[in-house]
């Protein structure tokens, strides 16, 4: 454990075995053997990979996000009739790249292409996580079985993050601080690019004059167990989607975590929430409209689902109507 701690790093059973007092008389390969098994039994220790080879490091110095996936970040599987999605619908899920969406690419993007952007959406915001998905799980090392390291270079001012990959839960970690630091929006388009160094990778965004934008802003309404939105001013100073950007101040987050629990707890189904969001971003709008997409980033500030499953609450819901074009609007909208 100290020896680690001083590294600050991972240690691999070689390097920890050179300075551990196991009998000598016993073959190597034994006693690499046995420090493993003890090391595995110890819930101190924790196996991951660094350059695709297995290393010891201490749960106690991983980030929170990476010992155990964050609430929001579960996600929630639904059952529902895929048939009833248009081709429409289908193609706004395969532009979102949802890592749990069924119409993600349906092969890795191939290790030859140089670059790939992907647009984050709110779950991934909060806590500084990029998802693994189908246009960018060929950029990360996906161990079997276990969590690799590697290093994120910020494209802007060249500082280095430890990036953790969690296969098991489809993200990767690290990435808060970046975030905060150039005050990065949910709906924000990232770009990820290859290094000529195995295990480095540059994190990026699209960067524009900084300017105040107008943005829908989550509140929690825990009285009637319920998520509200308003439009207010934020800064922005990189390119976003539109129909993706929402944000939450910090002094809101305890509220929304409380009201995600409150959802969960009461098994409120999807669908209801979808009932409860869609009045709630139609009222934003002049046009009493709202985009497909809008609703699945409202909904994942309160429950981790994939499009499919949100758009499919929308199309047969009796209290929408589809007006073209991904917008909804209420039925009794004239």
């Amino acid at each position: 454990e100290a020896m680690i701690e001083v590294a600050g790093q991972p240690q691999s059973s070689a390097q920890l075995l050179a300075e551990t007092d196991l009998d000598k008389n016993v073959s190597e390969p034994m006693r690499l053997q046995s420090l493993d098994h003890a090391l595995a039994s110890d819930p101190r220790f924790d196996l991951v990979y660094v350059g695709g080879q297995p290393a010891w490091y201490l749960r106690r110095m991983e980030p929170e996000a990476v010992v155990a996936t964050p609430a929001l970040l579960r996600h929630t599987p639904q059952r529902y009739n895929r048939a009833l999605l248009s081709v429409e619908m289908l193609q706004f899920e395969w532009e979102l790249d949802d890592e749990w969406g069924e119409s993600t690419l349906p092969s890795d993007v191939p290790s030859l292409v140089p670059n790939t952007t992907v647009t984050l959406i709110y779950p991934h915001r909060r806590y500084g996580t990029l998802p693994l998905s189908g246009r960018t799980r060929a950029f990360f090392p996906v161990a079997d079985g276990g969590r690799s390291l590697v290093t994120l270079i910020d494209g802007r001012w060249g500082t280095r993050y430890q990036g953790w990959v969690v296969p098991q839960g489809r993200y990767v970690a690290g990435l808060e601080k970046w975030m905060n630091d150039h005050q990065i929006p949910a709906g924000a388009l990232i770009t990820l690019e290859r290094t000529n160094v195995p295990g480095e990778l540059v994190v990026d965004f699209r960067t524009r004059r900084a300017k105040r934008e107008w943005a829908r802003f989550a509140t929690a309404d825990l009285d009637a167990n319920a998520l509200r939105l308003e439009m207010n001013k934020l800064q922005v100073a990189c390119e976003y989607d539109e129909q993706l950007i929402v944000h939450a101040d910090d002094a809101q987050l305890p509220a929304l975590d409380t009201l995600r629990e409150q959802m969960d707890n009461a098994n409120i189904p999807l669908a209801t929430i979808v009932e409860q969001v869609v009045p709630e971003l139609t009222k934003l709008n002049p046009q009493g409209a709202v985009h497909a997409k809008s609703v699945y980033a409202a909904v994942n500030i309160v429950r981790r689902v994939a499009p499919g499953p949100v758009f499919h609450a929308l199309l047969s819901s009796r209290n929408f109507r589809d007006v073209g074009n991904g917008l909804f609007a209420l039925a009794m909208t004239e």
